[in-house]
């Protein structure tokens, strides 16, 4: 009969393993019906268009906006009550605005262009699956070893890091990805494409600090394992 402690990672290990499981599934749902309709968005999207979307740009950061333009100014306070009123800065051919959120669309069936769409879109979720593969590892090694093992803390020292900088790097990646594609929905060059990129990134606060809390967490449980290696060898 197992000890309650091994009972207790066993069914942790059951939670993490349907977790995997279900987001996965997800996640392979979301890119079959990607791939089968032909690169409709992805997470939540509607109708079965090739629909590439971006944050639209600030009035300024495009040359040619209706601050800059007075004809444009004109149009634009003429059609107020309109539905189909010109945007604050002349758009590329085929794109068009998202409301009430404004967002840059067009219908792109180009590899290029949904590759970036679609990447940026996956980034998180893959960096979240990746996570809890090794977070399984590690509940694994940990049934087997105990949880004072040096691989153990070592693997929750790495998984902490790799949660905080991967979903770092996905949201940076998600915004870069989301500005160029901008970038090529306006008609003219977008000024200061950096900053609007840092404006656009969301920074994963709630991973950030879970992956901290695990490499905190790590240093503390190797402190508690030199301990306990010091007392056996006391006694």
């Amino acid at each position: 009969m197992g000890s309650p402690h091994t009972s207790s990672l066993r069914w942790t290990a059951i939670t993490v393993r349907v977790l995997l499981a279900l987001l996965a599934a997800v996640t392979a749902y979301e890119i079959g019906r990607t791939a089968v309709t032909g690169g409709v968005n992805a997470f939540g999207s509607l109708g079965d268009r090739s629909l590439v979307c971006a944050t639209a740009p600030g009035l300024l950061s495009v040359p040619g906006n209706m601050a800059e333009d007075p004809k444009l100014r004109a149009a634009f306070d003429a059609s107020i009550a309109v539905p189909s009123r010109p945007f604050m800065y002349p758009l590329a051919q085929g794109a068009e605005v998202n409301e009430p959120i404004p967002s840059l669309c067009r219908d792109d069936s180009g590899f290029a262009a949904q590759l970036l769409y679609q990447s940026s879109r996956f980034a998180t979720p893959a960096v979240l699956l990746a996570g809890l593969v090794l977070l399984e590892r590690l509940i694994s090694r940990a049934r087997r070893e105990g949880g004072f093992d040096v691989a153990v803390v070592a693997r929750l020292r790495f998984l902490g890091l790799f949660l905080a900088a991967g979903t770092l790097v996905s949201s940076l990646y998600t915004a870069i990805a989301e500005t160029g594609l901008a970038a090529s929905m306006v008609a003219t060059a977008l000024r200061r494409p950096w900053e609007h990129a840092l404006h656009s990134c969301s920074v994963p606060w709630a991973f950030l600090v879970a992956g901290i809390g695990l490499v905190v967490m790590a240093r503390v449980v190797r402190v508690g394992a030199s301990m306990r290696e010091e007392l056996e060898g006391t006694v």
